[in-house]
């Protein structure tokens, strides 16, 4: 057995990211909100359960060499800025997540490395359907669809009515065009052992009530579209979207070096629309995201890759794997 221990929150893709560091021989502990540990009791994936108060109490918690911390949403959602100041090792790259929450950060990556985004609109040229997203790591709660200034006035002020979003959310909300497309989000890993980007599984996400509307008449029954994620659905992209899709995890991979030293580290992820036309990316995500655990037995995808089951948390777990083989381990963390 390891002695090296793999650690993460409670919430989010925990249960992955622990089964892939055990199947890959390593110890796992799991920090979770005191009313959370039930979970990580019934699923054996972690061998120790740390209860906190709250995920600020990480930030008090010493750095152990032999610990490495795997960021997810939660993270982000939880600390924002604050999860740089936490002592423990991280696989990935930080400063990455940090342009992740920034959500004019994560538009000029993605513009940098030359991949078509959605316009940005302000809030009094509103003249066509437009989606209105709000910062950090939310799941989609909060977002909504608008056509006009007056109604993204009334929108939000209903959300402040009802305390669902603060000053900081309206100062940094972020207006974009609606795109028509298929949406779908591929799980890219970047691997510093082999120097190469690779496409491990694509999901869609199942929102509520959006994902619904379809079965009711809008004429009969007017329901206002919820955005927030629930789940997740599998997805094989058309094998001649394929090198587009590869393209796209090169160019954010190699543009994020420029602007972020030494760039992503690990799994990322591009937030996509496909349309007849083109790809239009939303934002990407520079750490495991919730879909890929779809894929705890590997998706088709890996599977042609590796030539036996690879989920992303076993890949993370083998990068480092490899990488303490090869006494370069420093390299991929922060």
């Amino acid at each position: 057995m390891n002695n090296l221990i793999i650690s993460t929150i409670g919430s989010h893709s925990a249960l992955q990211i622990l089964f892939g560091a055990k199947q890959e021989n390593f110890n796992t502990k799991v920090y979770c909100l005191k009313d959370r540990d039930s979970l990580y009791r019934r699923y054996p994936v972690a061998n120790e359960i740390v209860t906190l108060d709250s995920y600020e109490d990480l930030l008090e918690i010493a750095a152990d060499s032999q610990e490495i911390f795997i960021p997810h949403g939660t993270l982000i959602a939880a600390l924002g800025d604050k999860l740089r100041d936490i002592s423990i090792p991280m696989f990935g790259n930080r400063e990455g997540m940090l342009w992740e929450m920034n959500r004019a950060k994560n538009q000029k990556l993605l513009e940098t490395a030359g991949i078509r985004v959605p316009r940005t609109l302000k809030s009094d040229d509103i003249t066509e359907l437009a989606i209105v997203k709000f910062p950090g790591a939310m799941g989609g709660s909060g977002y909504f669809v608008c056509s006009s200034s007056d109604e993204f006035d009334t929108k939000i002020n209903d959300l402040v009515s009802q305390n669902k979003i603060s000053d900081y959310d309206i100062k940094n909300a972020q207006i974009q065009e609606y795109v028509t497309g298929v949406t779908m989000y591929p799980h890219y890993f970047y691997s510093g052992i082999y120097e190469r980007v690779e496409m491990l599984g694509i999901d869609r996400r199942y929102e509520t009530n959006v994902d619904a509307l379809g079965r009711l008449s809008q004429n009969d029954h007017p329901v206002e579209p919820s955005y927030k994620v629930v789940g997740n659905q599998p997805l094989i992209a058309r094998e001649s979207l394929l090198p587009q899709i590869l393209e796209h995890g090169d160019k954010l991979r190699e543009a994020s070096t420029n602007l972020f030293a030494p760039g992503l580290i690990g799994p990322y992820c591009i937030e996509m629309a496909i349309t007849s036309e083109e790809i239009v990316a939303f934002e990407f995500t520079s750490r495991i995201v919730a879909g890929t655990s779809l894929y705890v037995n590997g998706s088709p995808y890996s599977k042609i890759l590796f030539n036996e089951e690879m989920s992303m948390a076993k890949r993370i777990a083998r990068e480092i794997k490899m990488a303490m083989g090869q006494r370069r381990l420093q390299e991929f963390l922060t």
